[in-house]
């Protein structure tokens, strides 16, 4: 027994007449019959079974199960309709209803069925399930690429969101900080020339029409900018700190110097004495 190459899926019926999609299993070969499923959870089951492509099988075995108009008598739950067409196949359809049952899926399924002219016994049966499952598991993997695709773009939306109000706020921080850094700038430089605040600032671009790959690249640049500008006012923050800070003392030679000597108070202070000496008056005044 061989297995061709799977048939493109999903499909739509090459009438072009349908407007629902189908999941198609591989091809089954054993002994010159062929065995083909196919599957759809929207498609009514007669329309299924009537597809153009296999209108020349020798059998079109069909099963679906999809929710019932009834309900329940307790809770008023709706209830499931099922139905089988062994179209020729003898006990055909309560296989491929079975396997709908089993992997708990609705929808209608159809195991097309070439006769190749040799009998080939009970084997025919698992050829027709095994089919079956193929059709409904490229049915899953498809959904669950579909759901995937949902999410990601369902989370890049959320990213892109968060990303233009956290870049708005980040430009109104910006202008903020380059304000004080000029004032800090100017407090270093009080004998300088005094220049006027900085022209305004070049309006935000609209980040609502940016896509999410360009927003991120304007976060990452917003970030190196509000970086740079708290560096450069902490340094000027350290340099109004030295300079209005206690004055300098260093020992020379000739004694001690103190290199605040321009300032007026200090000159009127007396010299501190060395740390012995002083220890040494205190002595004396207690004995």
């Amino acid at each position: 027994m061989a297995k061709r190459p799977r048939s493109p899926s999903p499909s739509k019926d090459a009438s072009g007449d349908s407007d629902h999609d189908y999941w198609i299993s591989e091809i089954i070969d054993d002994r010159a019959s062929q065995f083909q499923a196919f599957f759809s959870p929207t498609m009514p089951a007669k329309e299924l079974q009537n597809l153009d492509r296999i209108k020349d099988a020798s059998h079109r075995i069909l099963a679906w199960r999809k929710p019932s108009s009834q309900r329940t008598l307790v809770g008023g739950v709706h209830t499931l309709e099922t139905g089988t067409d062994d179209d020729g196949e003898r006990y055909g359809g309560r296989h491929v209803l079975k396997i709908l049952e089993e992997m708990r899926v609705e929808g209608a399924l159809v195991v097309a069925r070439y006769y190749g002219g040799v009998m080939l016994g009970p084997v025919r049966f698992a050829h027709i399930e095994n089919s079956a499952r193929d059709a409904i598991r490229a049915w899953r993997q498809n959904d669950d690429s579909e759901g995937q695709k949902r999410r990601r773009i369902e989370d890049e939306d959320m990213e892109k969101a968060s990303l233009i109000v956290e870049l708005a706020d980040r430009d109104q921080n910006i202008l903020v900080l380059r304000r004080l850094l000029e004032d800090k700038t100017k407090e270093t430089q009080p004998h300088a020339e005094q220049k006027p605040h900085s022209r305004p600032p070049i309006p935000a671009p609209d980040y609502s029409s940016m896509p999410l790959e360009r927003l991120r690249q304007f976060d990452k640049a917003r970030d190196s900018t509000v970086a740079f500008l708290l560096k450069k006012i902490d340094e000027a923050e350290k340099q109004i700190s030295l300079k209005h800070g206690s004055p300098e003392i260093r020992e020379t030679g000739s004694g001690t110097e103190n290199n605040s000597s321009t300032d007026p108070k200090h000159d009127k202070r007396a010299p501190l004495m060395p740390f012995e000496e002083e220890e040494s008056s205190d002595d004396n005044d207690n004995s």
